[in-house]
């Protein structure tokens, strides 16, 4: 599945509350730290974390790279070994 039409992309880019971007974020992390991974990928999870959600605005270029990345990491951490 295209990053672009994954479901984090889509709720990373809707009209909802700060809040909800900040808790997905949060579950990305939780998911992530409970299962075995590789360590590139935990690391590259909790830079993103960190760095927390950009200024919102999902018709530039650069948010929509942003949440193009995280629902990149969300599928591959989805596909680590529970």
């Amino acid at each position: 599945m295209q990053a672009s039409t994954h479901p984090v992309f889509e709720r990373l880019t809707a009209a909802q509350s700060p809040m909800a971007r900040q808790h997905l974020l949060h579950e990305l992390e939780k998911m992530v730290d409970s299962r075995r991974g590789e360590r590139a990928l935990v690391q590259r999870v909790h830079q993103v974390v960190e760095r927390g959600v950009p200024y919102y605005a999902p018709a530039d270029a650069h948010y929509q790279a942003w949440a193009r990345q995280v629902a990149e990491l969300w599928q591959r951490a989805e596909a680590l070994p529970a």
